[in-house]
């Protein structure tokens, strides 16, 4: 049980077992706690995770074994409807993989990194980060957490019947039918991350509490489910997504390079204006927009493990430190000497 490798967890309903994402430890626990090896046991018994210890599976492990330690919110924000924010430090690495169906969760990385596999899809999330996901019962999600870390995130899951409720709009109904990936991976808007960190901030009253955890539910369903359909998609060839698939890869990996559009395009086989546009149409982000959001979800990352301002700042792409505040402090709404 960690902040989003609950991604996995399921419960029953009716003779319909469905997959509900939860982060963190044991749902419902505000308060810090151990979560041991013995207590993902018996979680994965009643729910159909299976769970492995550093590539151990039970009972090759000690139950007692201390896997987390933190805290777990869980709110039913609506009908079917559930938020989960977890805070908690890994203390052991681990995996977990369920192959439960899933109607539609969310899931966003505020703090931390980890590792989701689903289809063979392998994709490293890290803060800033966000997955949308739709899993049928052949397709199973698989989550790693490692070890050493502070892993902060907030998960919304929709069952069923919340499903069918949203489904009585016309215009909602086309966007959640339309057919989609099982992992669908997307940045988190700059707007959006200060307001997540108000998940877990007291609020003058249970009305207004009710009512912030409804408008975040609602962004991020908004969000999760913004993203290319099937006929945008069916306008690319194969070869061209391939293409572009592997120019969103270098951006990824290589993030603190200069990168001109013309360069580019010229890797991606395009005219610029082919690029600008497809690279939009495919991954529902401008070229840049998309570098700029991984420049700066890398220089979040190397502040938390203890890098100075101006090391996160060279190391993600920036050459002026004053321009990487200002952009930083506009994409987290905090300074970046505030992390860490």
């Amino acid at each position: 049980m960690s902040a989003a490798s609950h991604a996995q967890a399921c419960e029953s309903s009716g003779d319909q077992p469905r997959s509900r994402p939860l982060a963190g430890a044991a749902a419902g626990l505000g308060d810090t706690r151990v979560i041991r090896a013995r207590d993902f046991l018996r979680f994965g018994q009643r729910h159909g995770i299976d769970y492995r210890f550093d590539g151990a599976r039970f009972p090759a492990v000690a139950h007692h074994l201390e896997i987390l330690r933190g805290r777990v919110i869980e709110e039913e924000v609506r009908s079917g409807w559930h938020l989960t924010f977890s805070d908690v430090e890994v203390l052991k690495p681990y995996d977990s993989c369920s192959t439960m169906a899933s109607p539609l969760f969310v899931c966003v990385v505020m703090e931390g990194a980890i590792v989701v596999d689903t289809g063979g899809r392998r994709q490293r999330l890290t803060a800033g980060s966000a997955l949308s996901a739709r899993l049928a019962d052949q397709v199973s999600l698989r989550v790693h957490q490692d070890e050493g870390q502070r892993l902060r995130t907030l998960n919304l899951s929709l069952d069923q019947a919340a499903i069918a409720s949203l489904s009585q709009r016309p215009d909602i109904t086309e966007l959640l039918d339309a057919p989609r990936p099982h992992l669908h991976v997307w940045p988190l808007p700059g707007y959006l991350a200060p307001m997540l960190e108000q998940a877990v901030m007291p609020q003058p009253s249970p009305g207004q509490r009710q009512l912030l955890m409804e408008a975040i539910g609602l962004q991020l369903l908004a969000h999760g489910l913004r993203h290319p359909g099937p006929r945008q998609r069916g306008d690319l060839p194969l070869p061209e997504r391939q293409r572009l698939e592997r120019i969103r890869q270098r951006l990824h990996d290589f993030p603190a390079e200069s990168y001109c559009l013309e360069q580019l395009a010229a890797m991606a086989s395009m005219s610029a204006s082919g690029l600008r546009a497809k690279f939009q149409r495919l991954f529902g982000v401008s070229v840049f927009d998309y570098l700029r959001e991984r420049r700066l979800t890398l220089a979040h990352e190397l502040l938390a493990q203890g890098a100075s301002v101006q090391q996160a700042a060279f190391e993600s792409g920036y050459s002026h430190a004053s321009n990487f505040s200002t952009a930083f402090r506009r994409r987290f709404g905090v300074s970046p000497r505030d992390v860490g």
